[in-house]
């Protein structure tokens, strides 16, 4: 479901970044602006107010909201260098360009969007979406908030607790405009499933529309956000702010009609595209962190001297425990990064209510995401006393993790029902036969990946033939080792191809060796592998990862990081002097 995408001739650099150059260092100077600085002095109420001020200025500094939402490459830039630099603004510009706007820009006629993206454009309004409730969680097709035709338009309503939306962040009193999701009752009172619809959710002092109650919820420890719970009592929207995506029509008896039976088919799929884009945008900005966090630990640990004996002082990343974590880390966060950027190219070209398009950036999600958010954890654990403080960013990196692995579907949901329709998907595709493969060849490597894919596919066919719920929940472990196969081996085919690379070569090596040696016991039971050969692949990731190592510097410049901008005590040679500069900072 991938399409590969080769681009000959790219750097290291140029293959680990996507977009433009100019417009990425351009974030970076606009996200460092020390006016917007957050500060231990800050409560979390001033930290919001801040994000949401920062967000303005971001605006001001890039431009149009509409066309930034619109321009995939530049959108998902925004998210990673937030994530990097400004963590707090990840819960806003996820709502205000992707999900608002970007929905208001591609599900509905420019005249009936303008007057929304007019003030989306200079957020003078700040955009969100309303989907998620109590009662379906993220399983938005089973919601129940009502939009019911009323002669002119529609009147959305609350029907029970459990319908009230849950959790966007709207506490803040700022203009907003909301793109809510709520199941179309007919002037028949026939239930025609869920359709977007457009509000104004605050007016311009701030207050709640007629009709609207905000309830902000409690303190929040992982990320800044103004989480709140929505109910709606008649609030009253125009015909106009119907989100139909040219796919049916409502006439003045409130009678829907669809284009054709393909369109009613792809409503849903539609109501929900800009969810793809953002689980994309979340991904890519999870690997940010992992890169950002990498960057910071390895640096770190090749400088910190630890004392071992009277006259034995290595340098921290010489410690098996942290070398071997944090460059398997590096080979999976790379392999990750050029994974990502080919879904991304995909994606851009893509029908977005395509069935390969969802599922692919399901997939991904799920496979980036851990990754990400082990990666960030192992830095913070192997920086020790240093990797708690804020000032060196890598803790302030988990909360993003943890919100954006729940933010637009649960990681473990998507991830199981993609690998359901992959093992239906790849169904007619034979089991390999057993046999040994030698691990030193990377070719074969390839072909122990493939093995497990294909296998793993054929082994969850006995679950598929009925939708018994026994059956559907028996696949669930099944689907989750098939995502995370498949996609393994996508993302090694991808190193293949860059390998003349001397340091993807490497990645390449550490990322399939690494892999092997983690599903040993499943190739050894499955005839692939005898005793011989894992011992085998445990001496060749050892040297693969002391091959890495000696690449490390032109990855982590490949990056696009710099200490001056990341600011972090931890990347200075002199780390007392950093610690005091910092500490007798007057803007702190």
């Amino acid at each position: 479901m991938v399409t590969h995408g080769y681009k000959e001739g790219s750097s290291l650099a140029e293959l680990l970044r996507h977009g433009s150059l100019e417009f990425h260092q351009k974030l970076q100077q606009v996200l460092s602006n020390p006016d917007y600085a957050v500060t231990e002095k800050q409560s979390q109420e001033q930290r919001r107010e801040n994000a949401y001020d920062q967000l303005r200025y971001l605006v001001k500094e890039i431009g149009s909201t509409q066309a930034v939402a619109t321009d995939l490459p530049e959108l998902f830039a925004v998210f990673d260098w937030s994530a990097v630099l400004a963590t707090d603004l990840i819960p806003l510009i996820s709502g205000h360009y992707n999900l608002a706007s970007g929905s208001l820009a591609t599900l509905t006629d420019s005249e009936s969007a303008a007057p929304y993206l007019h003030d989306l454009d200079d957020a003078s309004s700040i955009g969100v979406m309303l989907l998620t409730e109590y009662g379906c969680g993220s399983n938005i097709g089973f919601m129940q908030t009502t939009a019911t035709w009323d002669g002119d338009g529609f009147v959305i309503n609350t029907p029970n607790p459990r319908a009230r939306k849950f959790m966007p962040s709207v506490g803040i009193p700022v203009s907003r405009v909301c793109v809510v999701g709520a199941r179309y009752i007919d002037s028949a009172g026939v239930d025609q499933g869920v359709h977007l619809f457009a509000a104004r959710l605050r007016g311009a002092d701030g207050e709640p529309a007629p009709g609207v109650t905000i309830t902000q919820l409690d303190h929040q420890p992982l990320v800044i956000m103004d989480n709140s719970v929505i109910s709606f009592d008649n609030l009253r929207v125009e015909r106009s702010a119907w989100l139909s995506n040219d796919l049916a029509t409502i006439d003045d008896q409130g009678v829907l009609t669809w284009r054709d039976e393909n369109s009613r088919k792809r409503s849903f799929a539609s109501a929900i595209s800009q969810l793809t884009v953002g689980r994309l945008a979340l991904s890519s900005c999870l690997n940010a962190t992992a890169r950002a966090s990498l960057y910071i630990a390895l640096r770190y640990a090749t400088r910190r001297l630890v004392p071992l004996t009277p006259t034995d002082t290595p340098v921290m990343l010489d410690l098996p425990h942290v070398r071997d974590t944090l460059l398997t880390d590096l080979a999976g966060t790379v392999a990750r990064t050029i994974y990502g950027n080919a879904i991304k190219t995909f994606l851009a070209g893509s029908d977005l209510t395509d069935r390969d398009t969802v599922v692919s950036v399901m997939l991904a999600k799920h496979f980036i995401q851990l990754h990400a958010l082990d990666t960030v954890t192992h830095c913070r654990i192997k920086m020790g006393a240093q990797g708690m403080f804020s000032a060196n960013r890598v803790a302030d990196y988990l909360g993003v993790c943890h919100a954006a692995i729940t933010g637009e579907g649960d990681c473990y949901v998507l991830g199981s029902v993609a690998g359901r329709v992959l093992a239906k998907h790849l169904a007619g595709k034979p089991a390999p036969e057993p046999g040994l493969h030698d691990p030193a060849d990377p070719a074969d490597r390839l072909g122990l990946l493939n093995a497990r894919t294909l296998t793993i596919v054929q082994e969850a066919q006995e679950y598929l033939a009925t939708p018994d719920l026994a059956d559907r929940l028996a696949v669930i472990p099944e689907a989750l080792n098939l995502a995370e196969a498949y996609c393994a081996e996508e993302a090694l085919q991808l190193l293949h191809q860059h390998a003349d690379q001397p340091e993807i070569a490497a990645v390449r090596d550490v990322f399939a060796l690494h892999y092997l040696d983690q599903n040993a016991a499943w190739y050894l039971t499955h005839g692939m592998l005898d005793v011989a050969g894992v011992e085998s692949v445990k001496r060749q990731l050892r040297a693969a990862i002391d091959t890495l190592a000696g690449h490390l510097p032109a990855l982590l410049d490949a990056f696009g990081f710099d200490d001056e901008t990341l600011g972090a005590p931890v990347l200075s040679e002199d780390l007392p002097g950093a610690w005091d500069a910092r500490c007798n900072d007057p803007r702190r």
